[in-house]
């Protein structure tokens, strides 16, 4: 999956849209503002990749496109971003879906990091 985020730059503040709802803003840097914006569209745990695609320098704005990784896959039923769980699933860990999450710690045997 993939979305494109625009970014504007005011008084050295950089800010990072996708829609109405999704914003992330830092003083850092563009991209920086674009990865923080991808963890709030896709969590914590999904890689993802940012590329910006176009820059507007006269009116401070640029364009980024964040692009999720198609090989992370659960490493229980094999599940992606893409193609989750029946019913839903998200990460918990960089390799581990909430649904297993729940069946690992219901029989005591879940590892997953924070």
């Amino acid at each position: 999956m993939e979305v494109i985020a625009s970014v504007s730059n005011r008084y050295n503040t950089y800010t990072a849209k996708f829609g109405s709802r999704h914003k992330a803003s830092c003083t850092a840097g563009a991209q920086q503002a674009v990865e923080r914006l991808g963890e709030k569209i896709f969590g914590e745990h999904q890689r993802f990749t940012v590329t910006e695609i176009e820059r507007k320098d006269g009116e401070h704005l640029s364009y980024w496109r964040i692009t999720t990784d198609p090989s992370q896959a659960c490493r229980v039923c094999g599940c992606t971003w893409d193609k989750g769980c029946e019913g839903g699933c998200s990460w918990v860990d960089a390799d581990l879906c909430s649904n297993c999450a729940q069946v690992l710690e219901a029989y005591g045997n879940v590892t997953h990091g924070g």
